[in-house]
């Protein structure tokens, strides 16, 4: 398939049987639910298509979530002012990170992980009655995806579409995991990076009052194996070349109307090149000196 044919395919949605139910049902309008995304979906294609692969028609037959967390990505870097570059330019049919941005030169990698397999795997909770958020499962299921792409993102490295200067970012996507619309106080995204955990109040007593905030710095997770796996990479050099992670929760049903606005975005301070703060003009941003944790929130 050329440049030229993938801009000529207007439409995003293809006749036929494919692998992925979720890309027939939304296609057939057989489902209420996924129904309700699908002109989101032709929209983000429509605007967005020149930035991807040439290969993501077809990518969406075998999985429509994680393309639609790339589209939705483009949408947003692209309505945040972000210079997108086209496929056809960046690529040049070599294989490497799903977009591309210039002014800065900054690399983006998008995965979406799924609920997972074995001992560890997410649940679905109950509709019916009160539920535990599965907190550390779910740190569990970020920290895995960040750890892949991370290899990957060293791979591109060695192998040359990233050349020296530029920019990393591992854009991960919570939509297909139990529980991710909704946060505490401290977001998950920075528990599985920054080795951070629950906050912390100081109370004076006998009169009460909060006389100090904190964070509780916890760097591990147990799976129920009992093995660990450390939640702060962003403290440890071996994740020097990843710039920053951008996060977000949103699927191609519940979105914000004004895109970016619920999106995370955790620094990595050690980083080699360091992504520019504000650099997304939207949403959350995170970052740990020491032992403290700084954010820029956003007023939206």
């Amino acid at each position: 398939m050329s440049a030229g044919m993938i801009e000529r395919e207007r439409t995003f949605f293809r006749p036929g049987s494919f692998p992925c139910p979720i890309y027939c049902r939304t296609r057939d309008e057989s489902d209420k639910y996924n129904t309700r995304g699908r002109e989101f979906i032709e929209d983000l294609w429509r605007e967005c298509s020149a930035f991807l692969d040439l290969e993501t028609l077809q990518r969406a037959t075998q999985c429509l979530p994680t393309v639609f967390w790339e589209l939705y990505l483009a949408h947003t870097l692209s309505n945040c002012g972000i210079s997108l570059q086209r496929q056809a330019r960046t690529k040049k049919n070599q294989k490497g990170p799903d977009l591309f941005a210039a002014n800065p030169d900054v690399w983006i990698e998008a995965v979406m992980p799924g609920v997972g397999t074995g001992r560890d795997a997410m649940k679905y909770p109950p509709t019916d009655g009160p539920y535990d958020v599965p907190v550390e499962s779910f740190i569990l299921r970020l920290r895995s995806a960040f750890e892949a792409k991370a290899r990957a993102m060293a791979g591109y490295m060695k192998a040359g579409p990233i050349q020296p200067g530029q920019a990393t970012v591992i854009a991960i996507s919570g939509a297909l995991l139990p529980t991710a619309i909704g946060e505490g106080p401290v977001p998950r995204i920075l528990k599985a990076l920054l080795g951070v955990g629950n906050p912390v109040f100081e109370i004076a007593l006998p009169a009460g009052g909060t006389v100090g905030r904190s964070v509780e710095h916890r760097d591990e997770v147990k799976k129920k194996s009992d093995t660990v796996v450390r939640t702060d990479p962003f403290l440890d050099p071996i994740y020097s070349h990843v710039s920053a992670v951008v996060y977000s929760a949103s699927d191609w049903v519940n979105h914000p109307e004004k895109p970016g606005v619920e999106f995370t975005v955790v620094h990595n301070e050690g980083a080699n090149i360091k992504l520019p703060h504000g650099w997304l003009q939207v949403g959350d941003e995170y970052w740990r000196e020491g032992n403290e944790l700084h954010s820029a929130l956003s007023p939206n």
